[in-house]
């Protein structure tokens, strides 16, 4: 450890994890001293243009970055344009349908490798261009992170990691990736988050290297799932397609249902549309020659939003397979990443 990082130490250190919904802006920081946390944060910012950070985030965030003599952030990446593959050579990535030439990528334990696009690692360091950002965190990392710190399965096992509008999925022997898929669970949502005219113009970039660099993630360096806020210790109905946020609003007008019936509507609506990518990613694997497809019973979910009970039942009850289930923080997981990276 350099004399810098040893003093750093002693002296008051900001971490701050960044986890954008459809709806907010989740900002969740921890002030580290002496291998410590004195004080942590969680504030909330409405999204009012997903192309924009609003005013008075930016202003909380660089009032953060000028309190403290360190200040680090870190932000969760939600965007289409990522996935991970087996393999780490262009053959591997060719296979898959992956142009290595749009994206920037990382191999993990030489045998699987994470990816996400130039356009999409570009917008987000455009969007933090006057405040920014230390770590871009593909959820991909996070979900190998978490299940590093379990029991390993013996067996080829299926994670799931539950974030409010995206699910990843993957298939796992022991630590080897054998599929990976990025989903939406929202409907409004364009293939990347930067404009497809700038396609041509995207170019690497540096300082995205925390993308994917898992390598220097130990396992005792992440805390146990539940011990990671402690550093010491349907169909289409006529012409019209018609969405769940329309019932809500046509509902709002009726009077025909209280608060908890639309959320019960809306949750269950998200619920079947998580259960088709599931199903639909575990026909992938099973039928894509690419894929070893060894039988999976097994289902480890990592909740950071909601599973509901009706979820539960299908998997269990129409695809035949366990549960175990964690819930999580995923921006508290963020967090304690980006402090684990800096103080490894």
């Amino acid at each position: 450890m350099s004399l810098i990082k040893a003093v750093q130490k002693y002296l008051p250190n900001v971490f701050i994890a960044v986890v954008q919904s459809s709806s907010s802006w989740t900002i969740y920081s921890k002030i580290i001293k002496a291998d410590t946390v004195k004080n942590k944060t969680v504030k909330s910012f409405d999204v009012v243009n997903s192309e924009e950070i609003p005013p008075k985030m930016k202003e909380y965030l660089e009032n953060l970055q000028l309190e403290y003599n360190f200040s680090y952030i870190a932000i969760f990446l939600d965007s289409m344009g990522q996935g991970a593959i087996k393999g780490t050579s262009a053959d591997d990535f060719n296979k898959n349908s992956v142009d290595i030439k749009s994206i920037t990528h990382f191999s993990i334990e030489n045998s699987w490798s994470v990816y996400a696009s130039f356009i999409d690692i570009n917008w987000v360091k455009k969007l933090f261009a006057d405040i920014g950002l230390d770590f871009i965190y593909s959820p991909f990392i996070i979900q190998y992170a978490l299940l590093k710190k379990q029991k390993t399965k013996q067996k080829p096992t299926l994670y799931i990691l539950n974030h409010p509008d995206c699910i990843t999925i993957t298939v796992f022997d022991e630590l080897t990736l054998e599929f990976g898929a990025f989903f939406k669970t929202t409907t409004d949502d364009n293939l990347t988050s930067g404009d497809e005219e700038n396609w041509e113009e995207a170019e690497e970039m540096d300082g995205v290297e925390n993308l994917v660099e898992l390598d220097s993630i130990e396992d005792e360096e992440i805390g146990g799932v539940d011990e990671l806020d402690d550093l010491n210790e349907l169909e289409d109905l006529g012409d019209k397609e018609i969405s769940f946020e329309d019932i809500k609003e046509e509902d709002k007008d009726l009077g025909h249902f209280n608060e908890d019936e639309q959320s019960d509507l809306e949750l269950f609506g998200r619920d079947v549309l998580v259960y088709k990518y599931l199903k639909n990613s575990l026909e992938e694997y099973y039928k894509n020659p690419l894929y070893n497809s060894s039988f999976i019973d097994t289902v480890v979910i990592y909740d950071g939003f909601e599973v509901s009970s009706e979820l539960i039942d299908m998997i269990e009850n129409e695809l035949l397979m366990d549960i175990e289930l964690h819930k999580i923080d995923i921006p508290e997981v963020v967090c304690d990443m980006a402090i684990k990276e800096v103080f490894k």
